[in-house]
């Protein structure tokens, strides 16, 4: 009972969900009839088209942000990865940077000797 409960208030929400060019065809079918005088039936021609072309639309944006997404997964990747290769080269500058130590102390030894 209550699945088709709610199967019936999803498929009364998706045809509550007009989008605007199906509300725009609605708007020309109903102006159409009333043009010709007859009374307005519901799911006009333009009302068919303007819900193709809202999905149209929406499968677009879909797509565009389906696009938008792999581009920025695309970025992180790299920053990813320039991450790893800095973290990398500042291990590698502070090994130099110790030998580098290690060898000057021995001149600072050689100072503080002839400084005596």
């Amino acid at each position: 009972m209550k699945r088709s409960l709610f199967a019936a208030t999803a498929v009364l929400s998706l045809a509550a969900c007009n989008g605007p060019a199906e509300k725009a065809g609605k708007e020309r079918d109903q102006a159409a009839a009333a043009a010709s005088g007859q009374p307005y039936k519901s799911e006009g021609p333009n009302q068919k088209l303007g819900e193709a072309q809202d999905r149209v639309n929406k499968a677009a944006t879909d797509v565009r942000d389906a696009q938008a997404d792999e581009l920025k997964q695309q970025g992180k990747a790299i920053r990813g990865e320039a991450d790893g290769r800095a973290d990398k080269l500042e291990a590698e500058a502070k090994q130099i940077r110790a030998r580098a130590d290690k060898r000057a102390n021995v001149f600072d030894d050689r100072v503080k000797a002839v400084r005596q």
